[in-house]
């Protein structure tokens, strides 16, 4: 499908970096990308040309680096493409951006590069939903399922699933199309070998469905929340298990008056840390009280809770009231600030289990700690066996899909013929939205490629 319009964006993430490339597709790139060169020679077809990039107007250089020019249709779009390989100031890059769209280019949208690579034929959907899947990896399984996705045939599952219904719906259009044709054995033959089909239709969606749960859960990853009493040293440790200051630290009991998450890796799986508000004694204060009620309930949603103590105060009584509160869940207690002191001989038996003395400011202990919530965040996260990723999009069709076969199964005996058509017919449907087939571009461009980053 020819597109009138060439688009540009930044390809690369936005922030300082080495390198920052803006990449042009469209009839058009070519000539933007020599009026940027202009008075040198001429640019060389998949070949890295070093380049002065200048403002066409202004005449002002702009940056030197690489351009990349690729003729259609042997390029990622199908299209005419370039990319500009430069300096990764942000500032820079903007120039240069905005350059490209005084020459004529147009911004592009949300997976605009990608949505013109399905278009070209060069992408199934299906692949398509692969690279985002890639970009947005979090853990190893995740970034394994979409490599499949994206390097093999990902179509296939589904595309016996629309097999089997088709065959189903020929069978019970049969003998509504050649009525002469058939006796009513042979009808009721046909609606045998049709229900016969509709189930094995069932019991390949139900084993996609399942693909669709562990991709779920595969996103979501293992929610690990940091909780203990004020200033014990909670936002400490979140900062050094990032090791960034995400968190305000302060001596300042109740600094962190609301949850804070970030995502870490841990074991080659996604996890969220979050750091709560302390959970301290009964507070007359409203703001803490509300803080430390929306801990509370963080600790009811979390899948691991990492229990912070104080090495210096011991255990205290609304401490215990935590405790108890973990006690369901997957938990480790941590005893900071032991480079103050060591931990109290007698704690571990307050507590009840085995604790860890560390120091989060000092990074005493850490790596054992690591090494300690790796292991539970591996027991969480379970053992993947989905045979493919399934992303939200596709589970929903492959429900509408499942409800019709059950539709159609349960009044194949008593349904008349033009009612189990259109069951089978729905659910084809829906088997060929989810492959692409039969979508116009413009829904396509709404409803997978708005949750792609722009120069994608």
């Amino acid at each position: 499908m020819p597109h009138v319009s060439t688009i540009a964006a930044l390809a690369t993430a936005r922030g300082s970096s080495g390198i920052g490339i803006i990449r042009l597709s469209g009839s058009d790139s070519w000539t933007i990308a020599k009026q940027l060169t202009t008075d040198q020679p001429a640019l060389v077809d998949r070949m890295a040309n070093l380049r002065r990039i200048w403002n066409p107007t202004t005449r002002e250089l702009l940056d030197q680096g690489i351009v990349l020019p690729m003729r259609g249709p042997r390029s990622y779009t199908g299209e005419d493409t370039v990319e500009l390989q430069l300096h990764g100031s942000p500032l820079l890059l903007d120039s240069v951006l905005g350059a490209c769209l005084e020459l004529g280019a147009e911004l592009a949208r949300p997976g605009e590069f990608t949505f013109r690579a399905l278009l070209a034929g060069k992408l199934s959907l299906l692949q398509a939903e692969a690279v985002r899947d890639l970009v947005d990896a979090g853990s190893d399984e995740e970034l394994s399922l979409a490599r499949k996705s994206l390097f093999t045939d990902a179509s296939q599952p589904f595309r016996e699933v629309l097999s089997l219904i088709t065959k189903s719906l020929a069978s019970v259009e049969g003998p509504v199309d050649f009525p002469d044709q058939f006796t009513e054995e042979d009808e009721a033959g046909a609606l045998r070998g049709a229900t016969s089909l509709a189930a094995e239709a069932h019991a390949d969606i139900q084993k996609l469905l399942a693909d669709a749960q562990t991709t779920a859960r595969l996103r979501h990853g293992v929610t690990v929340v940091i909780a203990g009493a004020p200033n014990v040293g909670k936002s400490s440790l979140m900062n050094a298990l990032l090791k960034y200051p995400r968190v305000i630290v302060s001596d300042i009991p109740g600094t962190t008056r609301d949850s804070v998450a970030e995502e870490i890796l841990l074991g080659g799986h996604r996890v969220t840390l979050v750091d709560t508000a302390g959970i301290g004694a009964t507070s007359a204060n409203v703001l803490d009280h509300l803080a430390g009620e929306h801990a509370a309930q963080s600790i009811e949603r979390a899948d691991i809770v990492l229990i912070v103590l104080d090495a210096e105060t011991g255990l205290q009584r609304h401490e215990r009231d935590l405790l108890d509160r973990a006690r369901s869940l997957p938990h480790l207690v941590a005893v900071n600030k032991i480079d103050a002191g060591p931990v109290p001989a007698d704690l571990e038996a307050e507590v009840g289990e085995p604790v860890l003395g560390i120091s989060a400011t000092e990074g005493i202990e850490l790596d054992a700690l690591t090494d300690r919530l790796t292991k539970l965040v591996e027991t969480a996260a379970g053992t993947v066996a989905a045979r493919q990723m399934v992303t939200h999009r596709q589970a929903a069709e492959l429900t509408i899909a499942d409800r019709a076969l059950g539709d159609f199964m349960n009044s194949a005996a008593t349904a008349p013929a033009d009612i189990l058509t259109y069951l089978l017919g729905e659910a084809r449907e829906a088997m060929q939205r989810l492959l692409g087939e039969h979508i116009a571009p413009d829904e396509i461009l709404a409803t997978v490629f708005s949750t792609f980053c722009i120069g994608k």
